[in-house]
């Protein structure tokens, strides 16, 4: 359009000055040499005009003879250009779908045609990693260090081979410098957190989480969450080495993610052996209030050794009633109500929990123990038949047998980190597993012959709650005794 509207204006001053040299006509000599030619201004203009077009393409001609060896030199230059980056982009099509021959082919011919080193180097880095050569593309990364302008590509491709390689170490330490060069270098946060929490380097992770926080790589929301998993999993290490060193570690992990259970369990234990109940039930009911798990009752029923049986029911109690509509809560308001005896309340609390379908193993064992305060052994006998063959449920299998919650494996807090710290889901390692099926409830004790004897009504119940670990009956050839909870708790497990 613009090309249009310049050659209209030019042929409109080309008519513009015809038109006035007609208007205005005159006269034109010329001497040279003794020749002398007159004429008019019109004709003499036109051919003054006609003599420069010829000189300007004269000029033109002479020039491009003269330069003819250099355009000659572009333009093979040129091509050579363009071949190379046909074989560049060929290289880079066999790269990413994994023809590691044609891509380190091309790759070659690239670095022969273009004189660009370091996309040379990149390029030939790649190819060796398509063909699945490592050792050449650690060469090649490793020759790209040198320069300033690649050494940055190069600590990420020296990373990336080393986790391949499954050396979290090397990879930790290419990524590390990454994030030290570059402000915005997402995938050296990534890199050196993972690293390190692959090698179990809590505190040294939650560090890098902190500078990956303040770099917005990750969310506040998900970096609080893997920050509690971090320092839970640092205080669990240190509990029994050094409980002050600990504690608050644990208290940071409770401040960090207060509904993470393991956290607030294991921050309630260490307050509670500093005598700080206070602090301790505060931790708890927070966590409870947010996340009701039934690790967390115990440690409350557990953190007051002196307290009466009367006065732990009524701890459980006032617990269960801070999240009054969540499922634990209503199981934990049963438990309750069982060991107090309060057939009424156990009765109110579990019909709507049995009526929402398949019971799970824990629910059954409930029904069992109020079947028998209810003296009905045949609907208690058979509720521990169920029990036996119903799911467990994973909010219990990580109740540790000697009485610590949540004693996972290193490679189990590994996994939490970004189940809990990703996606707010508390894993159950043990459960996943089956490592409860070893404490199933054997059938020779669910066949035993019914007691003659009835139990007494105004008998107190057991001792025993859900949340302690049973101990199995001294004479199995009885029925449904004193110590037949171990057997209803035994199925839950």
């Amino acid at each position: 359009m613009i090309r249009l509207i310049l050659v209209v204006a030019v042929i409109v001053i080309a008519c513009a000055i015809t038109v006035w040299v007609t208007l205005n006509p005159g006269s034109a000599s010329f001497e040279f040499m003794g020749w002398r030619a007159e004429t008019s201004f019109a004709l003499a203009f036109a051919a003054l005009l006609l003599l420069a077009f010829v000189l300007l393409v004269f000029w033109r001609a002479v020039l491009g003879v003269w330069t003819a060896p250099e355009q000659v030199r572009k333009f093979l230059s040129r091509r050579r250009r363009e071949q190379g980056f046909d074989a560049l982009e060929r290289a880079l099509i066999a790269a990413a779908a994994g023809e590691g021959e044609i891509a380190v082919r091309q790759a070659a011919r690239a670095d022969a045609l273009l004189d660009r080193p370091a996309l040379s180097r990149l390029l030939a880095a790649r190819a060796a990693e398509a063909a699945g050569n490592l050792p050449g593309a650690e060469a090649h990364y490793e020759a790209m260090l040198e320069d300033p302008r690649t050494r940055l590509v190069a600590r990420k491709g020296l990373a990336q081979i080393a986790r391949e390689r499954g050396e979290h170490g090397p990879a930790a330490e290419h990524a590390k410098a990454a994030l030290a060069q570059s402000k915005g270098a997402r995938w050296a946060f990534e890199t050196l957190f993972d690293a390190q929490v692959a090698q179990g380097q809590w505190k040294d992770a939650a560090a890098t989480l902190a500078e990956g926080e303040k770099r917005k790589f990750i969310p506040a929301d998900r970096a609080k969450r893997r920050r509690a998993v971090l320092l839970t999993a640092a205080a669990m290490e240190r509990e029994d080495s050094d409980a002050e060193g600990a504690r608050p570690l644990a208290e940071a992990a409770v401040q960090a993610a207060p509904g993470f259970a393991p956290a607030a369990a294991l921050a309630a234990r260490l307050l509670a052996a500093d005598r700080k109940h206070g602090r301790a039930e505060s931790i708890i009911k927070s966590a409870w209030s947010i996340a009701p798990h039934p690790a967390l009752a115990r440690a409350l029923r557990d953190l007051r050794k002196s307290d009466t049986r009367a006065k732990r029911a009524e701890r459980l109690r006032e617990l269960a009633a801070l999240n009054p509509e969540h499922r634990e809560s209503k199981l934990l308001a049963a438990e309750a109500a069982l060991d107090s005896g309060d057939v009424g309340a156990s009765r109110a609390a579990l019909d709507p929990l049995l009526g929402l379908g398949a019971p799970s193993a824990r629910l059954c064992a409930l029904a069992a123990r109020l079947a028998r305060q209810e003296d009905d052994d045949k609907a208690a006998r058979r509720w521990m038949t169920r029990a036996a063959h119903a799911p467990g449920e994973a909010d219990w299998s990580d109740i540790d047998a000697d009485g610590r919650a949540f004693v996972f494996a290193p490679d189990d807090w590994k996994r939490m980190v970004y189940a809990y710290g990703d996606e707010g889901r508390l894993v159950h390692p043990r459960h996943e597993r089956f490592e409860i099926a070893a404490e199933a409830v054997p059938e020779t004790a669910l066949l035993e012959a019914p007691r003659t004897k009835p139990k007494p009504k105004a008998e107190v119940p057991s001792e025993r709650t859900f949340y302690e670990t049973p101990r199995p009956p001294d004479d199995p050839g009885v029925g449904f005794d004193d110590e037949d909870d171990g057997v209803a708790e035994r199925g839950i497990r």
